[in-house]
C-alpha cells in the first residue's frame, strides 16, 4: 500500500497494540511497554506455572486438583493495563492478542498432548450480564480457534460468590469452594480438559474448576492463563 495513504489511514483509523490496545507505529502490532513485558519462560513449575527461579511452591500448603498451568506472561507492567482494560472496559477485542498469545504457549508447552475439549471458568449471570461478556469465554474461543480443539461450555456457577480480588490465600480456597458444577447431562468422563482463565494468583478457581471435572470422571485438565502473578 502506497505510504502516504498508509498514514493517512493510520491517522483516522490507528493501529492498536494488540495486547493493551494502545496507539502503536505503522507495522507495529505491539507497543514498547507490552513487548517489554516479562514473560515466561519454556518448561515452568507444574503447580505454579513461573520459571522455577520464581517458584516458591515448597512453602505451598496445597496440591492443586489440575495437572499444569501454563501463562505467556507474568501479571506485571503493561500487562495488568491489558487485564484491566479487557475485563473492565469493554475491551473485548483485546481477547485476540491474548488469545493469540496463550494459543503459542499451550503449543509449546503441551504440544504432546491431546485435548478432548477446551473449557472455561464460568461467570454469573449477574456478573457477565455487567460486563457484558466473560472474559475467560472470548480467551478460550481464540484458542479454540488457533489450535483446532472443540471448546465447550462445561460450567455453571451455582452460587454468586463474592470476587476474588483483594483476598488471602485461604479466603480465595474457601470463597471459591462448591461455586461450580457441570451442566446436567454433560459427559465429561474419560475426557481430557484444557481450562482457560485470564489471570491466575493462587489457582484456587482453576482448582476448582479441575476438581468438579475430575469428580465427573474427567481424565486429566490441564490448564492456561494469560498472565500469573
Amino acid at each position: 500500500m502506497n505510504k502516504i495513504v498508509q498514514r493517512v489511514l493510520y491517522w483516522f483509523f490507528p493501529r492498536r497494540c494488540v495486547l493493551c490496545g494502545d496507539v502503536v507505529a505503522i507495522g507495529d502490532d505491539l507497543c514498547d511497554l507490552c513487548r517489554s513485558n516479562p514473560r515466561i519462560g519454556s518448561s515452568p513449575c507444574d503447580k505454579c506455572g513461573k520459571d522455577k527461579s520464581r517458584c516458591e511452591c515448597k512453602n505451598a500448603h496445597n496440591t492443586p486438583d489440575y495437572e499444569r498451568i501454563v501463562a505467556p506472561f507474568y501479571y506485571e507492567g503493561n500487562v495488568i493495563k491489558a487485564v484491566h482494560r479487557f475485563k473492565f472496559s469493554s475491551r473485548s477485542e483485546l481477547a485476540k492478542g491474548m488469545g493469540d498469545e496463550m494459543a503459542k504457549t499451550v503449543i509449546r508447552e503441551y504440544g504432546g498432548i491431546k485435548f478432548d475439549y477446551i473449557t472455561f471458568v464460568p461467570m454469573s449471570e449477574k456478573r457477565q450480564k455487567r460486563r457484558g461478556y466473560n472474559q475467560s469465554l472470548e480467551l478460550a474461543r481464540r484458542i479454540s480457534d488457533k489450535i483446532g480443539v472443540p471448546l465447550l461450555d462445561a460450567f455453571y456457577k451455582a452460587y454468586e460468590n463474592p470476587p476474588q480480588r483483594n483476598q488471602s490465600a485461604r479466603m480465595r480456597r474457601a470463597n471459591i469452594f462448591g461455586a461450580f458444577d457441570v451442566y446436567d447431562g454433560l459427559n465429561v468422563e474419560g475426557k481430557t480438559f484444557l481450562i482457560v482463565d485470564d489471570v491466575k494468583t493462587t489457582g484456587s478457581t482453576l482448582s476448582e474448576c479441575a476438581a468438579v471435572l475430575d469428580s465427573y470422571g474427567a481424565k486429566k485438565c490441564f490448564c492456561v492463563s494469560f498472565a500469573i502473578r
